[in-house]
Formats: structure tokens, C-alpha cells, sequence
């Protein structure tokens, strides 16, 4: 069975963004992202406003996370689902901190003033009868010695779902604030799955993050890691604009994988 996955920073509410501010885009948004048949969706930098309009008007979809400040406000890093395709089998939020399970709780090394998370959720596809296990993630923008504390807390999540979900396939999304160059890419790719490494399935998409400017500069910061069969050559990034209008500063990145 096919399955579309989309990774998807959607650019946080911020009025100085003008003519793409979030009530700009929403237009956009609703007119042109529904034509891709996202399955599951990752999306970054979402504020409780922003989750709220998600839920109203992606119809279809089950919106699952939370935010990621101590009171749980802030920006959301949540899971979206086809409700009719999907049962939710299991959700967990964690921090990307030496105490995850603390609200609001950051690395004491070089990260920013901005907690870190990551949601977690086991998905039941309902014509399959099998499950995929989804983590989403927006590593810092910061801390390089953060970034990489982050991505080996979620990585050995990971690995000890492993136990509880033996032979479920696994796709990691996110915004990780890094270029395809870093140690950490690679790093991501030698790990292992149920025995099976993690394949980057966005490696050929081009630049992901152009903040509303592609001609000028747009580097590549946005992945899909999967351990589940799939055809890297279908991946692609969402280039949709109008008028100087984006879906986001970043392009959401599609893939297909294989349950």
C-alpha cells in the first residue's frame, strides 16, 4: 500500500511576514495543499491559532500534539492524519532536553531560548491492518551541539520502540535546521531501524527553505527519513505560489513510501 508523506514548517504566524503573513497564505493553503493527497503530514511551527484553523479547514484530518512551552503554548509540532484511512494507536510528546518528559525543559549547552520537541505517534492503517510509527521534529536553529543532542534523544526513541513495535516501518519528518552536509545527515543514515537504516528519501529535492525569496537563496533543511520501502525518485518539493505568495518560507516536501 501507498502512502503520501509531507514534512511541512508551515512558518509560524508573524505579521512582518506582509503579504504572507499566515491570513495571507491561508488561501493558498486551502486551495492548493489538498491537491497532493498528503496521507500524513509533520508540520512545524504551528501556534494554537494556526492548529485550530488546520483542523477546520484541512477536512479529513485528525490533528494530534501539542505545544511546546512549559504551559504547552507556544508552537506546535504536530501529526496530521487521514481520519478515515488511520486509527491512532499511540501519542507521546517529548522534550528535547536531559528531561524529556519536563514541559518547556531545554539542553543546557548551546541551544536557544526555544524548547525543542518531538511527537511521536503509532498510526493503524485501517485497510492494511499494519502500523507505521510517525516522529515529527524541528531541531534548533542554533545549537549545533543541541541539534545533535536532539536528534540522539529522538533517535533512541526510536530505537526503543523498536521493542514495543517490532517490523513496524518508521518515517521521521521534520524541519532539522541543518544542510544535507552535516555530520548529522549521515549520522541519521547509519542508523537502524528493526534492522533496517533510515533512508533519506528527500535527498535529490533541491532547497527546501527560500523564506519567501527562491531566486536569491534556498538551501535545504527539511527531511523525510524512512525505513519503509519507497521510491526516493517520487519525492518532490510543493513550489505552489501566487501573486508573490507561498505556501510557507519553506517548500513542504511530499514522499511516497510503502506500507
Amino acid at each position: 500500500m501507498k502512502l503520501n508523506i509531507c514534512t511541512y514548517n508551515i512558518r509560524t504566524d508573524v505579521k512582518g511576514d506582509g503579504i504572507n503573513c499566515f491570513d495571507g497564505r491561508k488561501p493558498l493553503i486551502q486551495r492548493e495543499f489538498p491537491k497532493y493527497e498528503a496521507d500524513i503530514i509533520g508540520f512545524q511551527e504551528v501556534k494554537a491559532h494556526m492548529r485550530d484553523w488546520l483542523v477546520e479547514n484541512l477536512a479529513g484530518y485528525t490533528v494530534v500534539g501539542t505545544g511546546r512551552d512549559a504551559n504547552l503554548s507556544g508552537e506546535h509540532v504536530v501529526i496530521a492524519y487521514r481520519t478515515e484511512k488511520f486509527r491512532l494507536v499511540s501519542l507521546d510528546t517529548f522534550w528535547l532536553s536531559d528531561t524529556p518528559r519536563v514541559p518547556g525543559s531545554r539542553f543546557g549547552t548551546d541551544q536557544s531560548s526555544c524548547p525543542r520537541i518531538c511527537t511521536a505517534a503509532v498510526l493503524l492503517c485501517l485497510e492494511s491492518g499494519k502500523c507505521i510509527r510517525v516522529y515529527n521534529t524541528h531541531l534548533d536553529h542554533v545549537g549545533r551541539m543541541a541539534q545533535a543532542q536532539g536528534i540522539t534523544l529522538v533517535l533512541s526513541r526510536i530505537a526503543q520502540d523498536d521493542a514495543l513495535y517490532p517490523d513496524t516501518p518508521v518515517v521521521l519528518t521534520g524541519d532539522f535546521n541543518i544542510e544535507p552536509d552535516n555530520p548529522i545527515v549521515a549520522g541519521i543514515g547509519a542508523f537502524t531501524s528493526c534492522g533496517k537504516p533510515l533512508t533519506d528519501v528527500t535527498a535529490d529535492v533541491g532547497g527546501t527553505f527560500h523564506g519567501y525569496k527562491p531566486d536569491e537563496r534556498c538551501i535545504k533543511i527539511d527531511y523525510i527519513f524512512t525505513n519503509a520501502n519507497c521510491d526516493a525518485s517520487k519525492s518532490f518539493t510543493l513550489k505552489d505560489s501566487e501573486n508573490g505568495v507561498y505556501l510557507s518560507d519553506h517548500y513542504p516536501v511530499m514522499a511516497e513510501v510503502e506500507l
